[in-house]
């Protein structure tokens, strides 16, 4: 799958990690760094900010691709972009594929992005698709990450189970707001 996201953008456009480690983090210094740093993936938890937790029990090797900015142009357009795709580094194509968006804001503030969020995750799934990177049927993952939203359970506040089942029905994309994810197999994500 990494070929086929590097042919289709380039490599300039884009950062690989790979892990297979118990546990992993992916976090979001854009905001706090005034873009000095970006989207990061860790293997120690940080200490200086919130992340998205992977726990990755079956030790997966796992790549997250970063979409660096202007990764996704049409016409000199900049198309709506979230922060990264994860996946089995020797997938298939019946393995998971984990779209991602973090917003490192206030929980006071997050319910302003989470229409914002989810056109984000129409716009990337389909785009994958139409460039042949991910097959037109395939459901995949897309994971909303709020850090800051750590000791609250915030799904239910971001997606309504109406809209999340046209999600899953219209679109092929299982969203999900949560600050956990786990990488059950190499063909589910819970």
């Amino acid at each position: 799958m990494r070929n086929r996201i590097v042919n289709e953008f380039g490599e300039d456009k884009l950062e690989h990690v790979i892990t297979d480690k118990p546990f992993f983090y992916v976090v979001d210094y854009t905001e706090r760094t005034d873009s000095e740093r970006a989207v990061e993936v860790l293997d120690t938890f940080p200490i200086d900010i919130d992340p998205l937790v992977v726990n990755n029990p079956t030790i997966l090797d796992t790549t997250t691709t970063i979409f660096k900015p202007q990764c996704f142009m049409d016409g000199g357009v900049e198309l709506k972009q979230c922060e990264g795709v994860m996946y089995l580094t020797s997938n298939t194509p019946e393995s998971w594929v984990v779209f991602i968006e973090i917003k490192d804001c206030k929980p006071k503030n997050a319910s302003d992005y989470h229409q914002d969020i989810k056109e984000k995750f129409i716009v990337n799934v389909n785009l994958f698709r139409d460039k042949g990177i991910i097959p037109q049927d395939k459901v995949v993952y897309a994971i909303a990450s709020f850090p800051r939203k750590g000791k609250t359970n915030f799904h239910n506040h971001f997606i309504k189970a109406t809209e999340w089942k046209k999600f899953r029905d219209n679109h092929k994309i299982m969203i999900k707001g949560t600050n956990k994810i786990t990488l059950k197999n190499e063909i589910s994500v819970i």
